[in-house]
Order: structure tokens, then C-alpha cells, then sequence
């Protein structure tokens, strides 16, 4: 009885290993999910052309930002 439980962990240990080894469980806490997809979805004012895209997408230089390379000062 107990070889046939230590055969059982080593292929469960197997199984969890040939996954990744890690164990995700769903979170519970989504409202730091919601800020974080909230400040991807913020628009913001690119510094030269008044242009407006999504904080995403956006370039930062210097605190500022751009909606392209070319709107970017050189």
C-alpha cells in the first residue's frame, strides 16, 4: 500500500513538472486587473500634434507624451 502512494506522488510530481510546475489559482482580487486595464485604456494628448491615443500605444520621452516618432522633438 504505501509503494503504490509513493508511486502515485512521483507521477503526480511528474505531471505537475511537465506543466511548468506552478499552480495557478484564479484571482480574487480584480480590482487591481480593473485599474491596470483602465490605465491602458486612458487617452492621453500627444505633445505636439494635440493628437489623442491610448496611454497603451502612446510614446513617452521626457514625461511627455507622443502619439508617433515623427510628433517626438528631436
Amino acid at each position: 500500500m504505501l509503494f503504490k502512494l509513493i508511486i502515485l506522488g512521483v507521477i503526480v510530481y511528474g505531471i505537475y513538472k511537465f506543466f511548468g510546475g506552478e499552480v495557478k489559482f484564479p484571482s480574487f482580487n480584480n480590482k487591481e486587473k480593473k485599474e491596470e486595464l483602465e490605465e491602458e485604456n486612458t487617452m492621453v494628448e500627444c505633445k505636439s500634434c494635440g493628437t489623442y491615443v491610448s496611454k497603451k500605444e502612446a510614446l513617452k520621452y521626457k514625461d511627455n507624451y507622443y502619439c508617433s516618432k515623427e510628433c517626438i522633438p528631436d
